[in-house]
């Protein structure tokens, strides 16, 4: 025999706080990553290489870049009622680590905006260390939208750098329509 119970109250609302929290993180990665696209620079006369070359990234940097690039698109495409507390709990994890990885790389060649960009990993990680359930997760979705917003704007300047000499490090991704 199916079972055909419907969910409680209580669960419909743990599930729309689940939601809730995804969405608005996601919110913030399509904000963040829409401005991350550096305007086009005026065109020089034919003829005239005004170019300079890019800077030089250890691997090591370029490797942090892909990591954290990695890490925040995979928040977009992250089905919250799929994956749960945990899974959301994980991702944001793995965005806070990105991070860390990402400030340690870049630390000689991006001084000023390593010292930012740890103190808002250090924020998220914790604000997702208080999360245990979806309840508590619903409850932290203010202080999450916000630290997930102060990571990366925080990184923003150093990935959209590295971007330009490193190759590997993927493109923002926007979710999907709805």
């Amino acid at each position: 025999m199916a079972n055909t119970s419907r969910p409680g109250p209580n669960e419909l609302a743990g599930r729309a706080a689940l939601r809730a929290v995804v969405a608005g993180v996601l919110g913030l990665t399509v904000v963040t990553g829409c401005s991350s696209q550096p305007a086009a620079p005026p065109s020089a006369p034919p003829g005239v290489n005004t170019a300079p070359a890019p800077p030089a990234y250890s691997p090591e940097l370029c490797s942090a870049a892909t990591q954290f690039q990695t890490a925040a698109n995979a928040l977009v495409q992250l089905d919250a009622t799929e994956v749960g507390t945990e899974g959301v709990k994980a991702a944001l994890q793995d965005l806070a680590d990105a991070g860390r990885n990402l400030a340690t790389a870049a630390r000689t060649q991006f001084g000023p905006q390593v010292d930012a960009l740890e103190q808002a990993v250090d924020s998220l990680q914790a604000t997702v260390a208080s999360i245990g359930d979806q309840a508590s997760l619903s409850a932290k979705l203010g202080a999450l939208t916000a630290s997930v917003a102060q990571v990366e704007a925080a990184a923003k300047p150093i990935v959209d750098s590295v971007r330009t000499g490193c190759t590997g490090v993927p493109a923002v991704l926007l979710p999907p329509a709805s």
